[in-house]
């Protein structure tokens, strides 16, 4: 027997009785975390899912999971493209077709419609047929339309064309982010957080070739504007389209790709959850010892072989319309106990407050920068060097999102953090009186947003179980496209609003509530393996 064992307690040197406390404090919120969510799951499913993660996190992290972490981030990547592409090319559109700067927000209303009704479409499709369909699809839809965009021979066309490239997008940030969660060992989930560095470089390809062409083939005024003197705008979506499909083709021909673990799981497919896993032990240079007897060992068995383990709702209440099987099947147990409709109100609440306070500053900023400094060339030159500054900022603030979710004040208290700074130097924005403090305060707002996001895109799937994490997800993003559609409406309603600070206020005051309510949330992701 070591010494350890049979010292008392109370003579363990101090180091040893912290490190067996904080074990003990994560243990007990483990527990409690994971009974909430429990709730949203039947025990069968919770009892197996237990098992799966404990032969994942024996196999460990490898090569399926990395290869994985590349195809999910350049899904990540695509979809930052479109709003960033939007916000750089519209102001060009508008001289084009002679729009008012009043009439220009519609560009990205109709992607923010595109996008809500998507992430609704393509979440449900996930948790009802699997995640690796609409993983693969809706990068390729993207694409597709993002050439034809292109081509738009008039301002509605054009709007009609971003509302289809969202709509094709919608699904791509929840869905990427479930699948790469659901084949994760638990103690590797920080890296779901330090995806959202492939979202960073969306944004910051999207600018730099914004800063080519846009900026050397384009009119500077609306009085002489024909589309052979304005053709910047149809390049950058030629070429970025162009981009988004070789990102399709490069997810069929450099994986296979095998439906999520987890979702096989919910389905009662437990002899292609076996297989699965070896075959991830196997890509990962390791072996598997789990048997379809291990998770029919203990428990009560289904006999009947036709039982969705993952969910709490009969499937005789879900049979039906697509609609009928998403309102019931995989949105009513996400509501299922108290704690649990507090923690997915909230999740959803905040992410329609964000949806509503990024656009007002990020989606304006460009067009703003432009009209403040759009007397010559070379100011419109140092307005893309600055922008493309705040665009590298955001990679470091993923890996800083990524470090502040493994801290002992979890993903709740990191993104609260991250949220109210955030707010905190768009408020200090708002306030600039001279270039320099413009340019310190958005550096800033980039390095604390970008670890915000991915904090939000990491904590929103782990709160939801599996069988029900797409809906979950989509809810969440058709929430945060809600508020985006509203923000579009707002400098719509002004003719002043470009030319005042007015939306970057109102940015701020939300940034800091959305990170205010993130530390009521019930529900601390952090030390449990998602369910």
């Amino acid at each position: 027997m070591s010494d350890k064992e049979t010292r008392p307690e109370n003579d363990l040197p101090l180091d040893e009785k912290v490190v067996e406390r904080e074990v003990e404090v994560q243990s007990i919120t483990t527990s409690q975390d994971n009974t909430i969510l429990e709730g949203a799951v039947t025990k069968e499913y919770a009892r197996k899912v237990k098992i799966l993660n404990d032969e994942l996190g024996r196999i460990g992290m490898g090569w399926y999971q990395w290869r994985l972490f590349i195809l999910a981030g350049i899904g990540w990547t695509a979809d930052n493209f479109w709003a960033t592409l939007n916000g750089q090319a519209v102001y060009q559109v508008g001289l084009e077709f002679n729009v008012s700067t009043t009439q220009l927000p519609w560009g990205s209303m109709g992607l923010a419609i595109g996008l809500c009704l998507g992430a609704i479409f393509w979440s449900a499709l996930s948790d009802s047929i699997g995640r690796r369909y609409s993983f693969n699809i809706t990068l390729l839809i993207g694409g597709i339309v993002a050439l034809i965009a292109a081509g738009s021979p008039t301002f509605p066309a054009y709007c009609v064309f971003v509302t289809f490239i969202g709509f094709g997008m919608g699904g791509n940030l929840p869905i990427d982010g479930a699948l790469f969660l659901e084949f994760l060992p638990g103690d590797w989930q920080w890296l779901l957080t330090f995806l959202s560095v492939w979202w960073a470089l969306g944004q910051l390809l999207v600018v730099l070739l914004a800063w080519g062409f846009i900026n050397n083939y384009s009119c500077l005024s609306a009085d002489n504007c024909p589309t052979a003197s304005n053709l910047g705008w149809r390049y950058l979506y030629y070429i970025v389209g162009g981009i988004a499909l070789l990102m399709a083709a490069a997810r069929v021909a450099f994986m296979k790709l095998h439906e999520s673990p987890k979702f096989l799981l919910a389905q009662g497919k437990d002899e292609d959850v076996v297989k699965l896993v070896h075959i991830i032990a196997i890509t990962n240079g390791k072996e598997s010892t789990l048997t379809l007897e291990d998770f029919n060992q203990t428990g009560d068995v289904d006999s009947s072989g036709d039982k969705e383990l993952g969910t709490t709702v009969a499937k005789s209440e879900t049979r039906g319309s697509f609609l009928k099987r998403y309102s019931l099947q995989h949105v009513t147990p996400l509501f299922a106990t108290r704690k649990l409709a507090i923690n997915s109100s909230l999740i959803i609440f905040i992410w329609f407050l964000v949806g509503l306070s990024y656009p007002l500053f990020n989606a304006s900023l460009p067009l703003w920068l432009r009209l403040h400094n759009i007397d010559s060339s070379e100011s419109i030159e140092q307005t893309f060097r600055e922008y493309v500054g705040y665009a590298v900022l955001g990679i470091p603030g993923s890996a800083i999102g990524a470090y502040l979710t493994t801290l002992k004040i979890g993903r709740r208290g990191a993104l609260g953090l991250t949220t109210i700074l955030t707010g905190v130097f768009i408020f200090l924005f708002a306030t600039a009186t001279n270039n320099s403090q413009i340019v310190a305060f958005n550096a800033v707002t980039s390095v604390t947003s970008g670890a915000m996001y991915g904090i939000l895109y990491a904590y929103t799937p782990e709160a939801f179980p599996a069988p029900h994490r797409g809906t979950g997800n989509g809810l969440a993003a058709a929430a945060n496209r809600v508020g985006g559609i509203i923000a579009s409406i707002i400098p719509m309603s002004s003719a002043a609003s470009f030319n005042t600070t007015v939306p970057f206020w109102v940015s701020a005051s939300l940034f800091t509530l959305s990170g205010v309510l993130a530390f009521f949330l019930p529900v601390e992701s952090r030390g449990r393996t998602s369910l």
